[in-house]
C-alpha cells in the first residue's frame, strides 16, 4: 500500500465515523420525537369543551331574535312615512281639539260664575234700593202722620 492509499483509508474511516455520529444524533432526535408523540396525541385528543360558551351565545341570539320579531311585528314599522305624517297630524289635531274643548268649558264656567256674581251684586243693589225706599216712605209716613196729627189737634179733634 502506498501513502496515497493510506490517506484514502483514513479519510474513509473519518467519514464513516462522522456518518455514524450523525446517525446517532438523528436516532436520538427520532427517539425524543417518538417519546413526545403520546403527549402530543393526548393533547390533540382532549378537545376543548365549547358547549357552555355556545349555549350562552345561543341564549343571547334567541333573546335578540325575539326582540327583532317584536320590533318587526310592531304596526309602526309597517307604516309608510306618509302614514306616519298623517298619524302625527291627527294626533296634533286631536290634542288641539281637546285643548280647545277644555278652554271652552273653562270659559263657560267663568261665564256662569260671572252671571252668578252679577245676580248677587244685583240682589244686593236691589236690597239697598228697597231699604232706601222703605226708609223714605217711612220718613215721609212719619212726617205726614205727625203733620196730620198736628192738623187734627189744631182743628180740635182729640188724638
Amino acid at each position: 500500500m502506498s501513502v496515497a492509499d493510506d490517506d484514502r483509508i483514513e479519510t474513509s474511516d473519518d467519514d464513516a465515523a462522522r456518518a455514524f455520529v450523525a446517525l446517532q444524533a438523528e436516532v436520538a432526535s427520532l427517539r425524543q420525537a417518538v417519546e413526545a408523540l403520546p403527549a402530543i396525541v393526548e393533547g390533540a385528543a382532549r378537545a376543548t369543551d365549547y358547549m357552555p360558551t355556545l349555549g350562552a351565545v345561543v341564549k343571547v341570539l334567541t333573546q335578540v331574535e325575539a326582540r327583532i320579531v317584536a320590533i318587526q311585528d310592531h304596526p309602526a314599522i309597517k307604516m309608510t312615512p306618509e302614514q306616519h305624517g298623517r298619524a302625527i297630524g291627527r294626533a296634533g289635531a286631536e290634542a288641539f281639539a281637546e285643548a280647545a274643548r277644555v278652554m271652552r268649558d273653562e270659559a263657560d264656567a267663568l261665564k256662569r260664575e260671572r252671571m252668578h256674581l252679577a245676580g248677587i251684586v244685583g240682589e244686593a243693589l236691589t236690597r239697598k234700593a228697597q231699604w232706601r225706599r222703605q226708609f223714605w216712605f217711612g220718613a215721609i209716613g212719619v212726617l205726614v202722620g205727625t203733620g196730620a196729627t198736628h192738623a187734627l189737634r189744631a182743628m180740635g179733634f182729640p188724638v
